[in-house]
């Protein structure tokens, strides 16, 4: 019985975790979504159109909420110019997102080399 409920609860645990690393992907790749969408507007060449990118995904690992990186980037495209609603660059993080990561969970199988999880 005991070692049922462990069992139990580790798998818990390894699903609360892929969850959270399947919410964290999907931000980050709303950010980036952003940036991409930010650089293209901006004309960066390839350096600064990543040195831009790494910028606004730092910003979110640092816990930045998508609200600021909205901001941000709709402060950057106005003093170039270029006006957006944050409505508008809402949509665009939001399309950015992968949909397979927006649906519902999907327990896929993952090499030791990928994760440093171990239960």
């Amino acid at each position: 019985m005991l070692r049922s409920f462990e069992e139990r609860e580790r798998a818990e645990e390894l699903l609360f975790v892929i969850g959270e690393e399947r919410r964290f992907l999907n931000r980050r790749a709303g950010a980036q979504a952003l940036a991409d969408f930010a650089i293209r507007k901006l004309g960066c060449d390839g350096q600064t159109g990543r040195a831009y990118a790494d910028v606004l995904i730092d910003a979110m690992i640092h816990g930045a909420s998508n609200e600021a990186l909205l901001e941000r980037v709709r402060a950057d495209l106005a003093a170039n110019l270029a006006d957006f609603s944050c409505d508008e660059l809402r949509a665009v993080m939001l399309g950015g997102s992968d949909p397979a990561l927006r649906s519902g969970p999907v327990v896929t199988p993952r090499s030791p080399a990928r994760s440093s999880l171990r239960l």
